[in-house]
């Protein structure tokens, strides 16, 4: 006899079936190339619930390094669609947008929500894509000299293995 799902992990099966359902909904449009806010939004929230469900009982490595990744694909497919949908964006939902989208970011020490803008405006989306840059790169981006003032000694302070990984 095996055991009830739920009696192992704790979770209601049901409520984590339709979460999952969600997001694997969710992020299969965005990789047919369907990229409207709405569906953004609700892969993001998707992503956000499951992270919750499982971290609640589990700290399984693999399972967050792999919630993690998802985040990433949201995260570079809303910051797409930030570089052609913002200009119609007003102050309000340039805000919310950066808020949900450029967290990973946001979360730097040294980026507020402007530099987070402007790096989502040049195509850096995530911690990753920053740190990928060579030094260089980042002395040039197009930046106002004050972030770059931020900016030049944040990227220094990146650990080897992650300033020159693959960005994707």
């Amino acid at each position: 006899m095996t055991a009830d799902p739920s009696q192992t992990t704790g979770l209601p099966v049901e409520q984590l079936r339709d979460t999952i359902n969600t997001l694997m909904h969710t992020v299969t449009a965005l990789l047919e190339g369907e990229l409207t806010l709405d569906l953004l939004e609700t892969a993001l929230n998707s992503h956000d619930a499951l992270r919750d469900q499982l971290t609640v009982k589990s700290r399984n490595t693999s399972t967050l390094a792999a919630l993690q990744r998802i985040e990433q694909f949201i995260t570079i497919q809303a910051g797409h669609y930030y570089q052609t949908a913002s200009a119609d964006f007003d102050e309000q939902q340039n805000s919310r947008f950066l808020t949900l989208f450029a967290r990973q970011l946001l979360a730097l020490d040294g980026i507020g929500p402007a530099t987070a803008r402007q790096l989502f405006q040049l195509g850096i989306f995530t911690p990753k894509h920053f740190f990928a840059l060579a030094p260089k790169e980042v002395a040039q981006l197009d930046l106002p000299a004050a972030t770059l003032a931020r900016l030049i000694p944040l990227h220094a302070q990146a650990p080897p293995l992650e300033r020159f990984s693959e960005t994707s």
